[in-house]
């Protein structure tokens, strides 16, 4: 069983005004020197500034934590190794690989804001009318928060050893965890994606918007009918923009030149741009994971599980998208879209993400789920009764 009581020792505890300035403020510098024009400062020089800035981005997460290491600790981890992914494109990638200037115009970075929230225009469509008040998203808002404090509640119950003894003795109630932290993921990005559509409606459009210009940011990836269905369509895409610069075009972009551009080349250098991207992530949380363990105990315990997961997430994604293009020519539409099929792939989905969950939580399971705050007054209140009444408390953790 993996160590459960792990004593920080190797990040100094400061404020989280100090944290949010060591860790988010290298950030706001590299965009500045992102977006400056070629002529006004080259790529060379781009280079040599970007560095330290970039080696920051690593070094500060692992080196500093607030009191508690709270949720904004890993915001704090996940953000700046991500965007380390992202300015490792536009400063090295980009001159090398393509021999293009390192620069990212401001509509672009713009674009990769938005995309997990709001639809890209197509060409040549109608403009839709944004008959809908910023006010109309409370409603939306308000569900989602109860929603997570619902899930939260429960999730909050468990320790790090609950997680682990579940782990060796599969249950219901591992079953339900699982969709618990899947739910709780999913209403709390949601209703980030509602402030983001707020923040939009109110500063840009003047307090209106067009519903069919927004989406959720995960589209309940608990009704997946498959694994592609779930990376590529409900699940998140905050920070895919960034995995998709520094993964996914630089691997397509060198299998095409490696097959000369064949087009039996083609599905090749999809696949493996594709896992590639899934590797990204992996990486990411790999790094996380390391912040939040310390090296020794990462080492010993926990490295690899990430890249395992989301290693393995994509080469099923791909033997998926091979075996549904057979099965396209064998098998009619209206059998592979009918309800009993559609059911049986779900449970498919689902058996797959219980089987490989415990490389993904493992490593984060001590970090303390009880840190998550309240959005209601629901959710102690929930938590509570849970904990109190007699025929529910054995589905709960050991927390009280």
């Amino acid at each position: 069983m993996p160590p459960y009581d792990i004593v920080d020792t190797w990040r100094t505890v400061i404020s989280p005004q100090r944290l949010a300035l060591y860790t988010l403020f290298p950030i706001f510098c590299l965009l500045i020197l992102a977006i400056t024009p070629p002529q006004f400062m080259g790529t060379r020089l781009k280079q040599v500034i970007s560095f330290p800035l970039m080696a920051s981005l690593l070094i500060n997460p692992f080196s500093y934590r607030d009191e508690i290491n709270s949720p904004f600790c890993l915001f704090c981890q996940m953000i700046p190794v991500t965007m380390f992914q992202r300015f490792s494109d536009i400063f090295w990638i980009q001159p090398w690989l393509y021999k293009k200037e390192s620069y990212v115009s401001i509509a672009e970075l713009d674009h990769e804001i938005w995309s997990s929230v709001r639809k890209a225009p197509k060409k040549d469509a109608k403009q839709p009318i944004k008959d809908k008040k910023f006010y109309h998203l409370f409603p939306s808002m308000l569900l989602n928060a109860i929603g997570f404090d619902m899930a939260i509640a429960w999730v909050k119950t468990f320790t790090a050893k609950d997680v682990y003894e579940m782990e060796a003795n599969p249950s219901i109630k591992y079953f339900m965890f699982f969709c618990a932290g899947i739910m709780l993921m999913t209403t709390l990005f949601n209703l980030v994606g509602n402030v983001m559509q707020l923040c939009y409606s109110v500063f840009v459009d003047n307090g209106d918007y067009a519903p069919e210009e927004w989406r959720n940011i995960m589209e309940y990836p608990l009704a997946g009918t498959s694994l592609e269905d779930i990376w590529s369509h409900r699940w998140h895409k905050v920070l895919r923009p960034a995995w998709v610069a520094c993964a996914f075009k630089p691997v397509f972009f060198m299998v095409r030149k490696s097959t000369n551009n064949s087009p039996q080349g083609k599905q090749l250098a999809i696949a493996l741009a594709s896992l590639s991207v899934f590797l990204a992530s992996g990486i990411a949380h790999e790094y996380v994971a390391l912040c939040n363990t310390g090296w020794s105990i990462y080492k010993e315990h926990f490295m690899g599980q990430e890249m395992l997961f989301f290693g393995l997430q994509g080469i099923l994604v791909i033997i998926e998208k091979a075996l549904g293009m057979w099965l396209k020519t064998v098998l009619p539409a209206s059998f592979i879209r009918s309800p009993l099929v559609l059911m049986a792939r779900n449970a498919y989905v689902l058996s797959v993400g219980l089987a490989t969950f415990p490389y993904f939580i493992n490593s984060f399971a001590d970090w303390g789920f009880w840190k998550f705050d309240n959005l209601t007054p629901i959710e102690p209140l929930l938590r509570q009764y849970l904990i109190q009444t007699p025929y529910l408390r054995p589905f709960c953790g050991s927390l009280t």
